[in-house]
């Protein structure tokens, strides 16, 4: 019975070490981007729901980037550069980035003097289907093409 004891205060421990220590839990990198899986989701202080609540997002597929594991809790920063603890089953591994500032040009082919195949928005939702050199195959809506990595903030740049 000691010894079992002894085996269950330790595994607490390390788990413990880990968790403060920042350790990903894991194995994944980070910092990773991921996508808000849900509907609607809280952004908190902390990493529990006792804590309150800083966001809540009702964007499903906006991009965040992991930075952080806490057990069943990530901490994610969004587009716009906010920190916060996300419950992990609130967030998918989909491949999302998010256009950033001004309307982009959607290419035919990865080269700046590319015909467009469409204008997307600031603050629109792409997924991210290839990144090739700087530039990244995104789709939205049906339409399919090229936009430069730094036009969009998520998965196109990379963890």
């Amino acid at each position: 019975m000691t010894a079992l004891r002894s085996s269950v205060i330790a595994a607490l421990c390390f788990c413990s070490a880990a968790a403060a220590a920042g350790e990903r839990l894991t194995g994944l990198p980070l910092p990773r981007y991921a996508a808000i899986r849900a509907t609607e989701a809280n952004l908190r202080v902390g990493p529990s729901t006792n804590y309150p609540v800083l966001w809540r997002y009702e964007k499903r597929g906006l991009p965040v980037r992991i930075v952080k594991e806490h057990f069943n809790w990530r901490k994610v920063e969004d587009p716009r550069g906010e920190t916060g603890w996300m419950s992990a089953h609130l967030l998918a591994d989909w491949p999302r980035a998010i256009v950033t500032a001004a309307d982009r040009l959607l290419r035919r082919s990865p080269e700046t003097g590319a015909r467009g195949v469409a204008v997307l928005k600031p603050n629109v939702v792409v997924t991210v289907l290839e990144r090739r050199d700087g530039w990244c195959r995104v789709s939205k809506e049906g339409h399919k093409g090229w936009l430069k990595s730094d036009e969009v903030w998520g998965a196109c740049a990379g963890p």
